[in-house]
């Protein structure tokens, strides 16, 4: 019971210190700190909180794109990828998050610190759209490369979540790679939606590199079902005792 404790403060706890840490980091450089919160501060930390909770990361495959924008997917079914997605510490990428975490304060600071781009709620649908050409242009124009979750939101389980069109077709539309990254977690160590961090071995390895190029609109749904064929296999792969989720 005590452990239990001290990992949901550590895990609440380390989130706040991240988060104010970074946002003095970027408002007191007049936002020239951001780079240094992506690249050195939120990977070393996260590491660090995910180490004192018994949660060790390694990576497989080369996870980084290489050159230029591109977009990286990831499965999200866990809230371990809240320290996951930072500790990456990818070159010039920008995380896509629901704007609904605006109200989870210590989540809220991070993400100003490291200056993510957050997507208005589904039913904001002229808004979205807006959205998602604002950073398809970006894209097109190698500002920046975005990391997202193909699944979106949706209630956090073992499996895979079906996918949303919106991030496909902002990838076609911004004529860039998809990096496939599998976050590999064990059943064990998952908290799924709670904070009860457990220990255990995280593996982040890749899936491979997906050109956008030749890809159709018309061809769109069998693109995506594709790519969550991949992610499903992967995690039939990983957990091969454990009765994967499909819808």
């Amino acid at each position: 019971m005590l452990l239990r404790w001290y990992r949901k403060c550590i895990a609440n706890g380390g989130m706040l210190v991240l988060g104010v840490l970074t946002v003095i980091i970027r408002y007191a450089s007049f936002g020239y700190g951001v780079p240094f919160n992506r690249r050195v501060v939120t990977p070393a930390l996260s590491r660090l909180f995910l180490l004192l909770c018994g949660i060790r990361v390694r990576r497989q495959g080369r996870l980084a794109a290489g050159p230029g924008a591109a977009c990286y997917f990831f499965n999200h079914n866990s809230n371990l990828d809240i320290f996951l997605i930072p500790l990456l510490g990818l070159p010039n990428t920008r995380a896509i998050i629901t704007e609904g975490i605006k109200n989870i304060l210590p989540l809220h600071l991070c993400n100003l610190g490291i200056d993510v781009l957050y997507i208005p709620d589904s039913h904001k649908t002229q808004e979205r759209i807006a959205f998602f050409q604002r950073v398809s242009a970006d894209l097109r124009a190698g500002k920046y490369s975005v990391i997202c979750s193909p699944e979106g939101r949706h209630e956090f389980k073992r499996g895979i979540a079906p996918m949303n069109r919106g991030v496909f077709h902002m990838a076609m539309a911004g004529e860039c790679p998809v990096q496939l990254l599998y976050f590999d977690i064990p059943e064990e160590s998952d908290p799924l939606e709670g904070v009860d961090l457990r220990s255990g071995t995280v593996t982040v390895r890749s899936l491979g590199l997906v050109e956008t190029t030749t890809w159709q609109l018309e061809q769109l749904p069998e693109r995506i079902d594709e790519i969550r064929q991949c992610y499903l296999a992967a995690f039939r792969a990983a957990n091969p005792s454990s009765q994967c989720q499909e819808s």
